[in-house]
């Protein structure tokens, strides 16, 4: 996430006069670089810096969307809800620098998601992978190049383990059904 240049006011909502270099509030500002944030800011004026302090709602020029709570113009340690301009989506813990980092959910476009404990962008312990009906799936193992999971839900275990179905379902193709 990058620093923030002085943006455009557009209205203003002064609540505290911390001292007569800095002022807090609440206001929708638009930056130059098309980015606009709206919410609760600090502006000092020595040197002349305005952040996001507080709760507040941040969107790039490219339309990815940044809800929660903000410390000194980065993450605060709370949860954050993202949303990008793909349709995909990211509920949970990041790190100052904008990396998911602790608990969180991933939400792909089509409805599927990874809930996990995160370490720098990469699932890394407790993973769960959901369907977009929500069939779960839990990682079985990992390896650098590959993820196994195991079906999450008894009514999937069931399902694969149950042999009557599988000899069933093979003996009951015809010849002509397989070609």
């Amino acid at each position: 996430m990058k620093k923030l240049a002085a943006g455009l006011a557009t209205k203003s909502n002064i609540t505290e006069i911390l001292s007569q270099n800095v002022k807090t509030g609440t206001e929708k500002f638009t930056f130059l670089n098309g980015d606009v944030y709206g919410g609760e800011y600090k502006l000092v004026y020595e040197p002349f810096l305005l952040v996001k302090q507080g709760k507040g709602t941040y969107a790039t020029d490219n339309f990815d969307v940044y809800h929660g709570e903000w410390d000194n113009d980065t993450f605060a340690t709370s949860d954050i809800h993202i949303k990008y301009n793909n349709d995909a989506q990211y509920r949970g813990k990041i790190d100052s620098n904008g990396a998911m980092n602790g608990l969180g959910t991933y939400i792909f476009p089509d409805g599927s998601s990874i809930e996990a404990d995160w370490v720098d962008n990469v699932p890394f312990a407790n993973i769960i992978f959901r369907e977009p009906l929500g069939f779960a799936w839990v990682v079985q193992d990992t390896t650098k190049d590959a993820v196994t999971f195991s079906p999450g839900n008894h009514f999937w275990n069931n399902l694969l383990s149950d042999e009557s179905i599988t000899q069933s379902t093979e003996s009951s193709l015809g010849e002509n059904e397989l070609n």
